[in-house]
């Protein structure tokens, strides 16, 4: 039951804090680019965590923090607003930077 509770409470926090981040800077993408290379680089701190932890962290905490759907939103509102360019670009920089940031992550945490 304890675990339920944190991943709720966790899951939570963490939907919050990225809807901070998305409305703290201009351009709603910088914020989502953010929260996902931030949430790879501590899913890959993560890396060889089981159990409770990495459900209540990992599924509920990062799950909530990254979001793929807003990804995906606002991979559409670059290309409508500055360019097919410009939206590959934040594409880019989005995969790079969440693989990168996993990598460090691992690395670190190894």
């Amino acid at each position: 039951m304890n675990t339920v509770v944190l991943f709720t409470l966790v899951a939570a926090a963490a939907t919050a804090l990225r809807v901070v981040a998305v409305h703290v800077w201009p351009g709603a993408e910088r914020g989502t680019l953010l929260v996902n290379v931030a949430g790879s680089f501590v899913l890959g701190l993560m890396a060889g965590l089981t159990g409770p932890a990495m459900t209540i962290i990992g599924a509920g905490g990062l799950g909530a923090l990254t979001t793929f759907s807003a990804f995906v939103a606002d991979t559409s509102a670059v290309a409508d607003d500055r360019g097919v360019r410009s939206s590959a670009v934040y594409v880019s920089l989005t995969l790079v930077g969440g693989t990168l940031a996993a990598l460090a992550g691992i690395t670190l945490a190894g």
